[in-house]
């Protein structure tokens, strides 16, 4: 007869301690591939700005060409 430790079952925290100790450690993706969320904000502000400034130019010029 086989006796019963041989036919127990690993527990998963087990086979999960088992599995980090075998794979490659990889950092958050977050750390990898950072968000861009402020430099694409800023471009963005600076590009309504400079519209802004643009169209008040514009309108002044033309205001003043047919005065």
């Amino acid at each position: 007869m086989r006796s019963k430790k041989s036919r127990e079952v690993p527990a998963y925290s087990d086979i999960l301690r088992q599995q980090e100790t075998e794979d490659h450690y990889l950092p958050p993706r977050k750390v990898i591939h950072p968000s861009e969320n402020g430099k694409w904000t800023r471009i963005f502000y600076q590009t309504v700005l400079w519209l802004f400034v643009l169209l008040v130019i514009g309108l002044t010029i033309w205001g003043i060409s047919y005065k």
